[in-house]
């Protein structure tokens, strides 16, 4: 039985277990653990040394969206196109305007979808329904330019 109840930072654990690790020095880390922090398996944790034990500690980090990879692509992109200053400008305001244009659009296709709707053509204008996704972003061919 353990009787030691080990304070880290003041607060005491909430649940104690041994843990034996393995002759390749790997640790199985209890069920019930993963289920009080809330974890999903393939969690990187950070460890830190102290002198009489080592902490772990889960490694969050907040997960990019889609959207904001997008994004990301389309400035490196530009960036690696070299523009001028004032060309950048331009050219990322376009088409990150494109790029919320066309989502907006795909998210009221998805709405009419889900509601059962026949209307394909979003939008207005002689680009209505035209669009042809994200490589218009990264292809200077299909004109992307403003």
């Amino acid at each position: 039985m353990i009787t030691e109840n080990i304070k880290f930072n003041g607060q005491e654990a909430k649940e104690t277990r041994l843990i034996k690790s393995t002759s390749k020095r790997q640790i199985t880390i209890p069920k019930s653990f993963f289920e009080l922090l809330a974890l999903e398996d393939g969690v990187t944790f950070v460890a830190q040394l102290y002198d009489d034990g080592v902490f772990l500690k889960p490694y969050k980090t907040e997960k990019e969206s889609v959207r904001d990879q997008d994004r990301k692509h389309i400035i490196h992109q530009v960036f690696r196109e070299g523009y001028s200053e004032e060309e950048l400008i331009e050219e990322l305001n376009y088409r990150l305007k494109k790029y919320d244009e066309f989502m907006a659009r795909r998210v009221q296709e998805f709405e009419n979808d889900i509601a059962g709707s026949s209307d394909d053509v979003v939008g207005d204008g002689p680009e209505a329904g035209s669009f042809n996704g994200l490589d218009v972003f990264f292809n200077k061919e299909a004109g992307t330019s403003p």
